[in-house]
């Protein structure tokens, strides 16, 4: 049996600023301090072996909490009608990230393995961003349209590794790395109609690649290759005492595989097509 105990303290001061120059429109500023726990499996004190892959994945109770200095600043106008517009820029100091790393051919208790695997806090980073937004029906383009509205919101991020702290990556030069886990564009679109109980929606996400794992050098990154998602659901909603909704949907319209490579696009590492889910049913509430 193994146990281990570890306390800690955060100070996580914020200020807040909100003005309203005219109706409907808002400017907000803001300094936060935030962090970010290490997921559990990544902390429990034990080791897991596979020795048919000659994996080795050993736990780290030793991790700290991410820390991270926010600045915020938000422009935010709402439609007369049902809708908004907002954009905003943001800039984080981020301290001791959290990342799964992998080293190659390592002799744990007597045996060779391929592959050690272990969660460890890699080191500080930078990370500058941009979010616009909008919302709202059509029906300032025509009164036909009013039951009809649209949602689409984009984000961008500049991130870079200022300091790598860990040993394993004592030969890595932090100036070439994005912080792990952080897509440089993100989109997200939807489509809808909605009227006298019915609803109809088309959504579409993307998000580029990003680091998923790094290893002790750029060819052994792990990439989460880019996504998009297309999914599409309804719903006729009947009843006043007694509610019926009749619904479906299908996911993954443009079947996107869940997609790895190591260092290069053309190096896959890991591809599963799950093709398109389709799902549908009847709820009645009373």
């Amino acid at each position: 049996p193994v146990s281990r105990k570890t306390t800690y303290d955060n100070w996580l001061p914020s200020v807040l600023l909100k003005y309203e120059p005219m109706d409907n429109m808002v400017l907000r500023a803001s300094f936060t301090t935030t962090l970010a726990r290490p997921k559990f499996r990544q902390m429990v004190p034990g080791d897991r072996v596979n020795l048919h892959d000659e994996e080795y994945t050993m736990g780290n109770p030793d991790l700290r909490n991410t820390v991270s200095n926010n600045y915020d600043l938000m422009f935010e106008y709402y439609f007369r009608s049902i809708g908004l517009v907002s954009a905003g820029v943001y800039y984080k100091q981020i301290s001791d990230f959290i990342v799964d790393a992998m080293v190659e051919d390592q002799v744990i208790a007597g045996t060779e393995f391929k592959e050690l695997y272990k969660a460890v806090n890699a080191g500080d980073a930078n990370l500058f961003g941009v979010e616009v937004s909008f919302q709202r029906d059509l029906g300032f383009i025509s009164p036909a349209l009013k039951n009809f509205g649209v949602y689409t919101n984009y984000t961008y991020n500049h991130s870079k590794v200022t300091r790598l702290t860990d040993p394993i990556f004592a030969g890595r030069n932090a100036d070439d790395i994005q912080l792990p886990g952080t897509p440089e564009h993100t989109v997200n679109a939807s489509l809808y109609f909605e009227k006298a109980g019915l609803n109809i929606r088309l959504s579409y996400n993307f998000a580029s690649d990003f680091i998923d794992e790094m290893g002790e050098s750029a060819f052994y990154d792990r990439y989460y290759d880019k996504v998009n998602y297309m999914d599409a659901n309804a719903s006729y909603t009947f009843g006043k005492k007694i509610k019926t909704t009749f619904y479906a949907e299908a996911n993954n319209l443009l079947n996107q595989p869940l997609r790895y490579y190591q260092g290069t696009k053309d190096r896959t590492m890991q591809a599963e097509y799950y093709g398109v889910k389709v799902n549908a049913g009847v709820k009645i509430n009373f």
